[in-house]
């Protein structure tokens, strides 16, 4: 007898297209999960042939939750084509502007995407695990500072990347926009405001969800339990950077894989195309080897083989 198929599509929460393929055996057990992309994008062929610094202000249209990213990634790169260091101002700005994108999505992802399923509870229905749900949680003044949250972190964006949404100032070797003493006065304000938004936060993680001894349990059983490698930007004395830095690769267990420039990056990881999905699938050269991606191709069945 076959493996059962189960199909999650769409996949919710989430900016764009996916869906999860699952393969349970005759026991009830998963036998294997796939996670697919079914749309098209085509960013890079319709990027070929354009000016180098025109990408810093297409490749924001890639995603519409992390467009930030997107600007300082390709801005970055663009740099590099150049052969330029742009001068401590300007990179001041660009990382007070990623700063500014990253409190307003994880702002985002702990209420709205990944935190609904905890701080409502996962025995919760599942129309009620969403922002609302966490709203009526936590209650209608936090949940208004929630609102207001995003706003300030959109409104650093706007100040220093000329747009709220899809930021455009970025540009090879520095930025083309200042910010006045009003504005910088503005920032410093939403500065502060953002910090004490953050400890409300944590207090409402610790008193929602870790002093719930049920979802406490479930968070660290082994269902909950994903042992895989992490990457991460890290500074020169191996603290977390957002916007500059070296790439460290940990493994399940902590402990340092490897460490590399970006400009590094083809010597570490390598990129996967599978026919079931249109993401391309990285992963790393010292772990995996294609053949092992390989092994991922559908069978004639149209499921996926196994790796083994």
């Amino acid at each position: 007898m076959s493996p059962r198929s189960i199909t999650i599509d769409p996949v919710t929460r989430l900016e764009g297209h996916g869906k999860i393929h699952l393969f349970v055996d005759d026991d009830g057990n998963l036998a294997d999960c796939y996670f697919q992309v079914p749309e098209l994008r085509g960013f890079e062929v319709f990027c070929q042939g354009r000016p180098v610094e025109e990408m810093p202000r297409i490749t924001t249209r890639i995603c519409g939750v992390c467009p930030e990213a997107h600007h300082m990634a390709s801005v970055k790169a663009a740099d590099a084509v150049y052969g330029v260091t742009p001068p401590p101002a300007a990179l001041k700005l660009r990382e007070l502007l990623y700063n500014g994108f990253y409190a307003g999505d994880h702002t985002t992802h702990f209420y709205a995407l990944g935190g609904p399923d905890f701080v409502v509870g996962p025995d919760a229905p599942k129309a009620e695990r969403n922002i609302l749900g966490v709203v009526r949680k936590v209650g209608l003044e936090l949940g208004a500072e929630v609102i207001k949250q995003r706003a300030r972190g959109q409104r650093v964006v706007q100040i220093i990347g000329g747009k709220a949404l899809h930021p455009v100032t970025a540009l090879p070797g520095g930025m083309s926009k200042r910010v006045t003493k009003e504005e910088q006065q503005e920032l410093v304000r939403i500065g502060e405001e953002m910090v004490e938004f953050a400890k409300t936060t944590i207090r409402v993680f610790e008193n929602v969800v870790l002093k719930d001894p049920a979802t406490v349990d479930l968070i660290l059983s082994e269902m909950y339990c994903h042992r895989t490698y992490s990457i991460g930007l890290v500074d020169a004395a191996g603290k977390v950077n957002f916007y500059d830095g070296t790439v460290r690769v940990v493994d399940p267990d902590g402990n340092e894989l490897c460490r590399y420039r970006p400009e590094q990056y083809l010597e570490h990881i390598a990129e996967a195309v599978l026919p079931y999905s249109y993401l391309k699938y990285p992963y790393l050269k010292k772990v995996a080897g294609r053949a092992w991606w390989m092994a991922r191709i559908p069978a004639s069945t149209g499921r996926p083989r196994s790796a083994g």
